[in-house]
């Protein structure tokens, strides 16, 4: 047992001796805190003229159109935010209505005097989007009325709009020709909703 006793002794004194061998006289500690991690705003917004922009705005009213009418409607889409958007999708949805009584002529061809037909004759000529100085065109939804577009994701860009830059996006539409009286005093409400995606 004195052995044991004498053995541990030994060695607790070499450990002690090996740890205040092996400690530096000098020492020194540097310290960073309040290092940050954080993710930039994600933001889209819509102009008329492409000066102020908005994330709620009404962006055109055409009225007193006749068959043959072609009308255009332009505005600006905006990269507010700190990301670059790869993606732009316009989500359209229409809503036809009757502004108030039937006309005589109306009267003898529209079935549905609660709800408008306009929408089935409003045509989609082409889109046109610029950025910068380069335009081009969408042709993959040319010909078709807004009521086939109904509730449809038109995707306008697909490439790079950095923070601050702008799309000018022109919507060419023509009232049927061959339109009749059945969309006489005929409303169509049109909403937009566009979608940024990184």
């Amino acid at each position: 047992m004195k052995r044991e006793l004498t053995i541990l002794l030994i060695g607790l004194l070499v450990g002690a001796a090996g740890f205040k061998i092996g400690s530096a006289l000098f020492s020194d500690v540097s310290i960073s805190e309040n290092n940050e991690i954080s993710t930039g705003e994600f933001d889209i917004r819509i102009s008329k003229t492409g000066e102020r922009f908005y994330n709620d705005l009404k962006l055109f009213e055409f009225k007193d159109l006749k068959p043959g009418d072609e009308v255009n409607a332009t505005f600006y889409i905006k990269n507010s935010g700190d990301i670059s958007m790869s993606r732009i999708l316009i989500l359209l949805k229409i809503r036809d209505l009757e502004d108030g009584e039937l006309t005589d002529a109306e009267a003898l061809v529209d079935d549905t005097p609660e709800t408008g037909e306009l929408s089935k004759n409003l045509i989609l000529e082409w889109i046109a989007i610029t950025q910068g100085n380069q335009t081009y065109t969408l042709g993959e939804y040319s010909g078709k009325t807004l009521y086939k577009l109904n509730n449809q994701s038109i995707s306008i860009f697909n490439s790079s709009l950095g923070p601050s830059e702008t799309l000018r996006v022109t919507m060419f539409l023509l009232v049927d020709p061959n339109a009749g009286n059945e969309i006489q005093k005929d409303v169509s409400l049109v909403s937009l909703q566009i979608y940024g995606e990184q």
